[in-house]
């Protein structure tokens, strides 16, 4: 079964072209950005021949569809999709995310709804309580977002979790802990015992995918300062963060293949 990896564009430098040669050079096999002009994007897209995971905000339902609409004419394989605000009363965000998954039954890819701080899906509790009212209900796991806000390794939402991973078709494949939704470096000795508590529930998407005949798709999405720890005497990053995500993309292939 295929593994596709998309590179966020998040943190790098230069013009849309030079980020898309230099992710397609590093073997990528897309790369993942939010969505704009299709008139800009889709031009530079086929030059450079990479595909597309497109993101698109989910706040307004009209807004969304327009997204959507770009998304699509910039020839996107899949979207992951940032729903909502967690001010918002259970009531509220079901009908908000109702309507946002309703939409994406015209588009012709994949729509996911990533699980992330300050969005409707922030925590693990709610999120699954979504899903069970929701059944096309469709998710990115970005599991970091989850270990901050609950401190902890999510050891005491087994339940949830079975649920909840049932229903992830993408992965951000970057590893968090419990203050933080990103180790400074997973390589290194202090922090290598993170990224296999990861690894256990990317298996669980992995197999889920293998089983419906589809590729593995993730995004090792290690993000730039102030996500990325700098030293305090020069404010220098402790790690590359492209390095890392060459990193991840290489242990996770030979996991998978």
């Amino acid at each position: 079964m295929a593994v596709e990896v998309y590179k966020t564009l998040w943190g790098m430098g230069g013009t849309l072209e030079e980020k898309l040669v230099r992710v397609k050079a590093q073997g990528y096999e897309g790369f993942e950005d939010w969505v704009s002009t299709h008139s800009v994007m889709r031009p530079v897209i086929d030059h450079v021949g990479i595909k597309y995971m497109a993101m698109v905000p989910g706040d307004d339902p009209e807004a969304f569809k327009r997204g959507l609409g770009e998304a699509y004419d910039c020839g996107a394989v899949g979207c992951t999709i940032h729903a909502g605000r967690p001010w918002l009363e259970y009531n509220q965000g079901l009908d908000l995310l109702g309507k946002l998954v309703e939409a994406t039954k015209q588009v012709p890819f994949p729509v996911n709804f990533e699980t992330h701080r300050g969005r409707l899906l922030f925590e693990p509790m709610s999120t699954a309580r979504y899903l069970k009212d929701l059944p096309d209900l469709y998710l990115v796991a970005d599991l970091s977002h989850w270990t901050v806000v609950t401190e902890s390794m999510l050891g005491g939402y087994k339940a949830q979790m079975d649920a909840i991973l049932r229903r992830v078709r993408h992965v951000h494949a970057r590893t968090g802990f419990e203050e933080g939704p990103q180790v400074p470096d997973p390589r290194i000795k202090q922090w290598e015992g993170y990224t296999p508590t990861f690894e256990k529930w990317w298996d669980v998407v992995h197999t889920n995918m293998v089983e419906q005949g589809k590729p593995f798709t993730f995004d090792p999405e290690f993000g730039p300062p102030n996500y990325q720890w700098t030293k305090t005497e020069d404010g220098k990053e402790m790690a590359d963060i492209e390095d890392v995500a060459l990193w991840m993309t290489k242990r996770l292939r030979d996991r998978y293949k």
